[in-house]
């Protein structure tokens, strides 16, 4: 995980709106809530250098010490971006791994960016590798995790169709 510092503001203008999960069934997350329900927004876009990111803000229901976004609010948006890399690069997929390093306690309601890789593919899994970026660059936190492929069985079981 190289630390970068992070273009904002957030989105850029040439930046294209994302919707990585390709249909409702795929998208039944805590994820993605609005700030007036208080936990987390997510919202995708790709940058022209092709990279998925997110701009994210945690509301008030994420919150854990006085101040600061709960570690586990954290996990979950890195886990989700990292998910939805690899849905967007055509690997519909479950988590089956997440490591993640929390560098620098998150402060609530901050604009904050996601940013997403997929380094590789192996068979049925594909390891992803995610920042946590504030606005001057600051590296809150970093997770890599290994995502397992659904077939087209899968897919119709937990989600009612294939993509």
């Amino acid at each position: 995980m190289n630390p970068k510092k992070a273009p904002h503001p957030w989105p850029a203008p040439d930046w294209t709106p994302v919707r990585p999960f390709p249909f409702s069934e795929a998208r039944k997350a805590f994820a993605g809530l609005t700030s007036q329900e208080g936990l987390l927004v997510l919202r995708y876009f790709r940058r022209p250098d092709g990279v998925l990111v997110a701009a994210t803000q945690f509301g008030p229901l994420a919150e854990g010490t006085p101040g600061l976004v709960h570690g586990g609010a954290i996990l979950t948006a890195l886990d989700e971006a990292l998910g939805a890399a690899a849905w967007v690069a055509g690997i519909p997929s479950v988590t089956v791994r997440l490591e993640t390093a929390f560098r620098v306690g998150v402060p609530l309601d901050a604009k904050l960016l996601l940013e997403t890789r997929v380094l590789s593919t192996r068979g049925r899994l594909a390891l992803v590798e995610g920042d946590l970026l504030g606005p001057d660059g600051t590296i809150y936190a970093q997770a890599k995790g290994r995502f397992m492929r659904l077939d087209e069985t899968t897919q119709r079981r937990l989600y009612g169709r294939a993509v």
